[in-house]
């Protein structure tokens, strides 16, 4: 039996418990920046797409049950449609987060003006001290999974201690 990319059942459809993707933001140390902060990376809130299937509500709660007070999103209108969540940027700002919408089409990049958007964005929630997590939409999230497995292959008590936890040291960017 063939299944489709995109699951057409409705979009109202409750998914037990059980049967949900667990949500998880991985906070990335600063230092390198010498910022004492971290930046959270999540997958999409509430996705249903192929065998993800999420909670909206719940992974907000989850979001503000972390101290997360601003949000960047970088999916498109499109994409929020494609991976069921139409009202995510609504449902962001009704339970209180501040959101910055610079769509980008998935896998692609912004323009320059857009990256230094960003950019200035996030140095002045940094600035502010704001807690801030970020997400495209599947691929930065897997981006991040993808780096910590490399790294778990690398130094297997790194990997345990988790992001959050690194004992990472300032590295040398050329001038």
């Amino acid at each position: 039996m063939r299944t489709s990319e995109f699951d057409s059942s409705s979009d109202e459809e409750e998914v037990c418990e059980e049967h949900l993707t667990p949500f998880q933001i991985s906070w990335l140390p600063l230092s390198i920046v010498d910022c004492s902060l971290f930046l959270g990376i999540c997958p999409l809130p509430g996705c249903k797409f192929k065998d993800i299937r999420r909670n909206l509500l719940r992974d907000v709660g989850e979001l503000q049950n972390q101290g997360v007070q601003d949000v960047f999103v970088f999916c498109t209108r499109g994409e929020l449609h494609k991976y069921r969540v139409p009202s995510l940027l609504e449902t962001y700002r009704q339970q209180g987060l501040v959101v910055h919408h610079l769509p980008f089409p998935d896998g692609g990049t912004p323009e320059l003006q857009q990256c230094c958007q960003i950019l200035e964005g996030l140095q002045a929630n940094l600035h502010n001290n704001r807690k801030t997590v970020i997400h495209c939409c599947l691929s930065a999230a897997s981006a991040v999974r993808l780096h910590d497995s490399q790294q778990s292959h690398r130094d297997p008590e790194r990997a345990q201690r988790g992001w959050g936890h690194s004992d990472s040291q300032a590295i040398q960017l050329p001038a």
